[in-house]
């Protein structure tokens, strides 16, 4: 049987990171300040149990593992004390599957973001959000008419129907608006909405030669772009990204 091994203080790092120092079950901090110094309140959980017993074997022989080796790192995942107790005993598929699923997003985000250095945006579209953020008039409001709507045509099964329906809602609200932007963008950089939407469209190609789910992909844009200019506002950013749904640029 294999034994536990320790964790490196790198690999914790990565753990505690991996889950934004919260409990993916519960939600609870994994760390705690006291008089400066900081304390851990979670541990590494195999996701796959270390030592399984029989019953173990038998529930889990069909599940997918994301590891053959159960003390690799993509095997394991940070959990506070009480939810690693109660995940263990009993163990059941359904927490299995969810922490299995939970895992992997993880690792589809990283291996994503891990792409963020390798595709750049234009400083100019910082413009386009600063005009959404703090000047957006709703007198200039036109809404785009919903027969000219392409989002139906390009959503499958993989986009949620909460998010279907805000990137609806976006592009019908802010298409003409942003489309404007770009037009006196061009007037002060020529050609700048071309460079800005083949780069959208260069890291929407890369994205979805490796993730197959247009939920995630529509989320690492909006964050690549919201990283790529300051951490500008998600929502923003976000809104961007659905025009370039309608655009074509993304869901092509």
């Amino acid at each position: 049987m294999p034994d536990r091994r320790n964790l490196t203080p790198h690999e914790n790092a990565i753990l505690l990171a991996e889950v934004e120092n919260m409990c993916p079950f519960c939600a609870k901090p994994l760390m705690y300040e006291k008089k400066g110094k900081n304390y851990k309140l979670w541990e590494g959980a195999h996701i796959y149990p270390l030592n399984p017993v029989a019953e173990e074997i038998e529930l889990l022989k069909d599940e997918e593992r994301l590891h053959e080796d159960v003390n690799n790192i993509r095997n394991f995942i940070a959990l506070c004390g009480d939810c690693h107790k109660k995940f263990d005993n009993p163990r059941t598929v359904e927490e299995y599957r969810l922490l299995l699923s939970i895992k992997k997003n993880i690792l589809s985000k990283s291996e994503t973001r891990a792409k963020y250095v390798d595709y750049q945006i234009e400083s100019e579209i910082k413009e386009v959000i600063t005009m959404l953020v703090e000047e957006f008039n709703e007198a200039d409001f036109k809404p785009l008419e919903m027969q000219a709507l392409k989002l139906d045509e390009k959503a499958n099964e993989t986009l949620t129907r909460i998010t279907k329906m805000r990137i609806r809602n976006e592009i019908t609200e802010y298409y003409y608006y942003i489309k404007e932007q770009f037009v006196q963008l061009d007037s002060q950089y020529p050609r700048s909405f071309n460079a800005i939407a083949s780069q959208v469209s260069a890291f929407y190609n890369s994205l979805s030669r490796i993730e197959p789910s247009q939920e995630i992909i529509y989320g690492q844009l909006t964050e690549w772009l919201s990283k790529k200019t300051g951490n500008s506002s998600l929502g923003a950013c976000g809104i961007i990204i659905s025009f370039f749904v309608q655009n074509c640029e993304v869901f092509s």
